[in-house]
Formats: C-alpha cells, structure tokens, sequence
C-alpha cells in the first residue's frame, strides 16, 4: 500500500512492482507501456459527495438537490479520467444489474441557474461555504474533489477541500460523524442491494450521514419482510428513488478501475465487488 502517490510512481518507473490499481488516467499515461499495460475495470462503488444530513446547511433538502443541480456528472469524468467512468444517480452502482436505475442519473440535469433558484428558496441567495473531506490516500477521490469544488462556485457555494489521513477519515467522519461533507466511494461487501441500502435507515450504525426519513425506513421494514424476490426488488427500487428524490447525497460515478501490470502477468479478472483476486495472474513468459 502505498499513501503517497509520488512514491508509488518512483515504483511504477523504476519497475519495481508487478501491480497495481486504482491508478488515475494521468498515472497510465505517465507510465506509457514500455513495462506495464494498462487493464480497466470498474471499481464497484458509488461515488458521491457524502452529507451530514443533521448539520446546516445540509439538513434543508432544497439545499442538497441544489448542489445535486451544481454538479454536471460528465465534466467531472472528463476532466478526471478523459471520460471513464459511469454515472449514477443513486446508492446502487451498475453491478447491481437488477436493482439499478440508470434514469435516476438523469434526475438532475446540470443547471447553475436552477441551483442558485434553490439556494434562494432556502435562505442562500449569496450561497455559502462549507468543507469537504476528502481521504488523502486515493487520489482520484482528490482530483474529483477539486473538480467539485470548481463546478460548486459556479453556484456560489465556496468551497474549502480539507484532506485526512484515512485513519482520521474512519475515527472523525465515519465513525464519529463530525463532518460537514465527505468525497468517498461506497461499496458492498457482498453483492446484496441491501448492504447498500440498509445503511441509510435511521438507526443503522453505518449510516454516518445521519439520513432520517420515517419513509425510507418503512420501506426497508417491508423489503426485509418480503415474501417474494420481485416484491423486495421493487421495494429496493423504490428506496433507491427515494434517496435521489430528497439528494440524500450528491451522486456522482461508478469509477473506473485503472490496473497497470507487468507485460508478462496475464490472468486478472475483475469482479463486480471490491476485491481482487491474485490467484487468477500468471506469469506468460520468463
């Protein structure tokens, strides 16, 4: 594990590992394809500008479909990755072929206009500051968050991008909730929509946004207490709409996953989790 890019590139250039992933599209292109080549899979997570529901000025829903509005999705994923990437609208990524709705991504067509015209309703005619986040040991979490932070000013939110070591991110923001926004990917560690899902309702220890919405916990009551598949996937669904209609959080992407190994590895498959398994690379030639 490497925390700071620069050495990981020292690596990378002198040859020294065999692998590694989640690189961003300016680490493969610095690399070029001398010693490695580059594999692209999808990281299996769901992107988004992560809000505490409970702390002003995020605990007004006008607020956050306003910053929903502020964010244009494709121009993030242009200037971060020359385009990879895949955009969601919601807290299921496309793995989930069965429960993800890919029209939510369309819920809140980027417009600065309608952005300001909500921040007016909501007492911000003159927008505001506020702080995001952001794990300092995945850049592209850091790049994303520097394209957030360009296209939220637009809309006169002001942004100030606070970088954290990934054991204060766990112990403040995750566990301790003492946040204003975080720029992190959420992932399942298991294929289910309701490990998802289930970290929204209102009591449940992982939900460190605070979400609280009496209609979305009903709804989780009753998809646990399905006696069928499609009545639960329906139910998931409408859980999954439920978060985009009140901008539980800004959504933003499905990243691309970005490998660079060695010439003479092949093997790698990508999985629709977050893992990686080595027993499948083998060496080609000696």
């Amino acid at each position: 594990i490497y925390e700071d890019a620069n050495a990981l590139m020292s690596a990378l250039s002198a040859g020294s590992v065999d692998m590694a992933g989640h690189l961003t599209i300016d680490q493969v292109d610095t690399i070029g394809t001398g010693t490695y080549k580059t594999l692209e899979g999808t990281m299996n997570l769901v992107q988004a500008i992560y809000l505490n529901n409970q702390a002003k000025p995020f605990d007004n829903q006008l607020v956050r479909q306003a910053l929903c509005y502020a964010i244009d999705r494709q121009g993030i994923m242009d200037m971060v990755a020359d385009g990879h990437g895949t955009a969601v609208g919601s807290s299921i990524y496309p793995a989930f072929t069965k429960y993800f709705l890919p029209e939510l991504v369309d819920k809140y067509p980027h417009s600065v206009e309608k952005a300001k015209e909500l921040l007016a309703q909501a007492g911000y005619p003159n927008g505001f500051d506020m702080t995001i986040s952001v794990p300092n040991n995945y850049q592209p979490h850091m790049d994303t968050a520097e394209v957030v932070a360009e296209q939220l000013r637009e809309a006169g939110i002001r942004v100030t991008i606070q970088p954290v070591e990934w054991s204060t991110w766990l112990d403040t923001i995750y566990n301790g909730r003492q946040f204003q926004a975080t720029l992190v990917g959420v992932d399942a560690a298991n294929m289910t929509a309701r490990a998802m899902l289930e970290r929204f309702t209102s009591d449940h220890a992982k939900n460190f946004i605070n979400y609280s919405n009496p209609a979305y916990d009903a709804l989780f009551q009753q998809a646990i207490n399905a006696t069928d598949e499609a009545t639960q996937t329906d139910l998931y669904k409408q859980m999954e709409t439920m978060l985009a209609d009140t901008a539980a959080n800004v959504y933003i992407q499905d990243l691309s996953d970005l490998v660079a190994m060695r010439q003479d590895l092949g093997g790698l498959k990508f999985y629709p989790i977050y893992v990686l398994d080595l027993s499948t690379v083998y060496l080609t030639q000696q």
